[in-house]
């Protein structure tokens, strides 16, 4: 929980699911297939993970306060509160289901860096509860909501409950896994409720299939690993950003964009106008670099929960 004191109006909403990464590598070479049917593992390791855990995580690594929307399993998320507690941490929209685990994703590398990921989604809840319990939570006290990749319905419940509650806020969506998911009349049920959106390129490119004229709607940052990321402005034009060359190369990109998404929306809220909310367009290029920046530092370890403070 977060503590008394720290400004709420600074606060940023996360809504999405914490997990347990399975992290492991292979010598074997994917070639762009994938590990087929028989894959020996060379390493295996358990991290703190899942989208939302690691938005939010990323988020107090620049001395914000992280409001968590998100649905648990009771019999393993002792470990996780005790980690993720910090000053900057508010649990208290945090949904605990009893006697359930919860998410779990399992992250395999090969000698390229190429991976394949399996995600076991934990704790099911329905469309009715989730907006149950959004509506128990105080929506009104944050300038910016994130969120992170969900299932669709819980995803659309939260845009949808947060543009209602708090029309004046930014709502950042990174729908990432399934984003390709979505068909043309998923999509359309979502465009009135978000502002930037988040993906890379193989989600962004489907959802441009959809519905060509998205980047001309709102703004849009489509990261490129190692390449540079793009960015289609919601006045028109494009950006694009190099992404600087590690020093070193990196551990393992596990949750890398999540620590993009997180040093991004921390860069907006550093100038976030509440009464003009598209004012922060002239600050991209910091967020995107505040951005990089956390990213890199996340791709420096192994997991996506062990790099140190991004606000530098």
């Amino acid at each position: 929980m977060a503590e008394e004191g720290l400004d709420n109006n600074k606060s940023i909403i996360v809504v999405g699911a914490l997990a347990y990464d399975q992290i492991a590598s292979t010598t074997k070479e994917f070639a762009h297939t994938g590990p087929g049917l028989n894959c020996k593992l060379a390493t295996l390791e358990e991290h703190f993970g899942g989208c939302g855990g690691n938005i939010a995580f990323g988020i107090t690594k620049h001395n914000l306060t992280a409001k968590l929307i998100s649905v648990c399993g009771e019999l393993d998320f002792h470990d996780y509160r005790t980690h993720i507690d910090s000053p900057y941490t508010d649990l208290q929209g945090v949904m605990t289901k009893f006697a359930v685990s919860c998410a779990r994703a399992f992250v395999l590398s090969d000698p390229n860096g190429e991976q394949f990921t399996a995600f076991y989604p934990g704790p099911e809840v329905s469309e009715d509860s989730w907006e149950a319990h959004l509506t128990n939570q105080n929506l009104q006290q944050s300038q910016i909501m994130v969120c992170a990749p969900y299932p669709e319905t819980l995803m659309l419940s939260s845009l949808k409950c947060m543009t209602e509650a708090n029309p004046e806020a930014l709502r950042i969506w990174c729908p990432g896994q399934y984003a390709d998911s979505l068909n043309i009349p998923a999509l359309q049920n979502f465009n009135n409720f978000w502002d930037v959106l988040i993906g890379n390129e193989h989600e962004i490119n489907h959802l441009m299939a959809l519905d060509p004229g998205l980047v001309s709607k709102k703004t849009v940052v489509v990261t490129a690993g190692s390449r540079p990321i793009k960015v289609y402005m919601a006045h028109g034009g494009t950006r694009t950003f190099p992404v600087p060359k590690l020093a070193t190369p990196g551990i393992d990109p596990t949750g890398s964009g999540d620590a993009f998404i997180a040093g991004f929306a921390c860069a907006i809220s550093n100038h976030f106008d509440h009464e003009n909310k598209g004012a922060w367009i002239g600050h991209v290029n910091e967020a995107v670099k505040s951005g990089v920046r956390n990213a890199q530092r996340c791709l420096e370890h192994l997991g996506s929960q062990n790099y140190l403070n991004g606000s530098t």
